[in-house]
């Protein structure tokens, strides 16, 4: 699964490559720096990372997913780029995780974390799955046993997809395919553990192969990265998400990565993160800090 991964992305890679500059939307600068803060990471920790968010239990922590053929735990990383303790996600199993997201729940005051079992790169599951948890408490080494929602597609297709976002203002699920053109399909709020919910499509984007989401701690700003690219869109007061996705993206400059699949914006919102799997590479991961201007 993790090679045949690889190609895709490295095959996408190049393809792109021959775009030309004019296909793209402007860079802009104004709102993040383009030089990132880099921290190099310990060649011991794992490369398989395919999502992120930064926690609010761990105040200088980030946690993170790895994909499918790994275990059912998520790692943390502290901003300087050192490993920290492992959590083990009770009674859950990796099919294919592929993003993650920390946002709100069904409980007022609290954080959930979310991870999101998207991924079919060979078109075959039958199934796909979202676990929330609440963000466990620093020092806790093993989770409850989390909310697990069973999903399939409105259109009967099974897709492959990387990346999610979880509307804080109504808990919506928004899955972005890994495919071209990206379709978008919603989960509504509240989703049902014990039947088979149902993904509808919303929309759909012209940036393709897109690998990594990220939304504000205000709701106010999106991110959604590719391999090589990364969009952003500035969400107005009252619109829904989908409504600002319809705006015309706008590329944000980040240092290349051999296969950038992460991005999260810290929880104080003073900026993003992002970070790569190795790709099978023997490559030094550095955990990539964006302030902003």
């Amino acid at each position: 699964m993790l090679n045949m991964k690889r190609a895709l992305g490295l095959l996408f890679i190049i393809a792109i490559s021959g775009c030309s500059k004019d296909d793209k939307p402007e860079p802009i600068v104004d709102v993040f720096k383009r030089e990132p803060v880099t921290k190099p990471v310990s060649p011991s920790f794992p490369g398989e990372v395919s999502g992120m968010a930064d926690s609010y239990s761990r105040p200088g922590f980030i946690w993170m997913l790895q994909d499918g053929g790994t275990p059912a735990e998520l790692l943390t990383l502290s901003y300087n780029g050192e490993q920290g303790p492992t959590l083990k996600v009770t009674g859950a199993e990796n099919q294919d995780w592929e993003d993650m997201a920390i946002s709100n729940g069904p409980e007022s005051g609290k954080k959930y974390i979310y991870i999101g079992d998207i991924g079919d790169n060979n078109r075959l599951h039958d199934f796909y799955y979202i676990y929330r948890l609440q963000e466990p408490a620093e020092g806790e080494l093993q989770t409850a046993v989390p909310d697990k929602f069973s999903f399939v597609y409105d259109d009967g297709q099974k897709h492959d997809a990387d990346a999610f976002l979880v509307d804080g203002a109504t808990n919506n699920i928004l899955i972005f395919t890994k495919e071209q053109p990206t379709l978008i399909f919603q989960l509504s709020y509240p989703y049902n553990s014990a039947s088979i919910n149902i993904a509808v499509k919303t929309g759909q984007l012209p940036q393709p192969m897109i690998t990594g989401a990220a939304i504000s701690p205000d709701g106010n700003e999106i991110l959604l990265r590719t391999y090589t690219s990364l969009y952003y869109w500035k969400r107005q007061q009252g619109q829904s998400i989908l409504a600002a996705l319809v705006q015309p993206a706008r590329e944000i400059t980040i240092t290349s990565e051999p296969q950038g699949e992460s991005v999260g914006f810290k929880a104080d919102n003073t900026g993003f993160f992002t970070f790569s799997e190795k790709a099978g590479l023997p490559l030094q991961l550095n955990l990539y800090y964006y302030p902003r201007n």
